[in-house]
């Protein structure tokens, strides 16, 4: 049964979560970085939380593996360049939040559509070429090194907090049960 202090907790929570997640996809759009002293604490929250739930029974071993999953992938796409150690940081945490499949799909299809935008508004046709050659030789099994990863992040390294932050912002006005 929810009270009436109860749903102003969750409405308080959801406006301070999407106030601080508009703020983080701004400050990378603008200077292409996530600020580590924001990303850890919430981190660092975020995961105290996720024990606390599951030491009182609320998560299921499924939300376990969903957030275990996420976090496995997360480090490993850190670990090849591919995205920079600010944004996995804040998947991570938001995964701990809320570990549900829903939330991850939303952040794939987000990154997916971020990245392509990137891509088009950043190069242009030809980097929408690049990315089909890509895709073409990768189906063939020729994937890149993770030099040629690193390099190419490092060349042309854009802003995609916007894209992790707009799944969060969709999840939790949209999907989120609450606390």
């Amino acid at each position: 049964m929810t009270t009436p202090q109860t749903q102003l907790f969750e409405w308080a929570v959801r406006i301070a979560f999407t106030g601080l997640l508009v703020s983080l996809a701004a400050y990378d759009w603008r200077y292409r970085r996530v600020p580590n002293g924001v990303v850890q604490p919430l981190l660092l929250g975020s995961v105290v939380l996720l024990i606390l739930r599951l030491g009182w029974g609320y998560l299921s071993p499924a939300a376990l593996a969903v957030a275990g999953g996420t976090w496995a992938a997360c480090l490993i796409l850190w670990w090849l360049h591919v995205f920079g150690g600010g944004d996995m940081k804040l998947v991570i945490a938001v995964i701990a939040l809320a570990p549900e499949l829903q939330l991850v799909y939303l952040l794939l299809a987000a990154v997916l559509g971020g990245l392509l935008l990137n891509l088009a508004l950043g190069e242009g046709p030809s980097g929408l070429r690049r990315l089909a050659a890509l895709l073409v030789t990768a189906s063939q099994g020729a994937l890149p090194t993770r030099a040629e990863i690193t390099a190419a992040y490092e060349a042309r390294g854009r802003p995609i907090t916007f894209a992790f932050c707009l799944a969060g912002i969709v999840y939790l006005w949209l999907f989120w049960a609450g606390l």
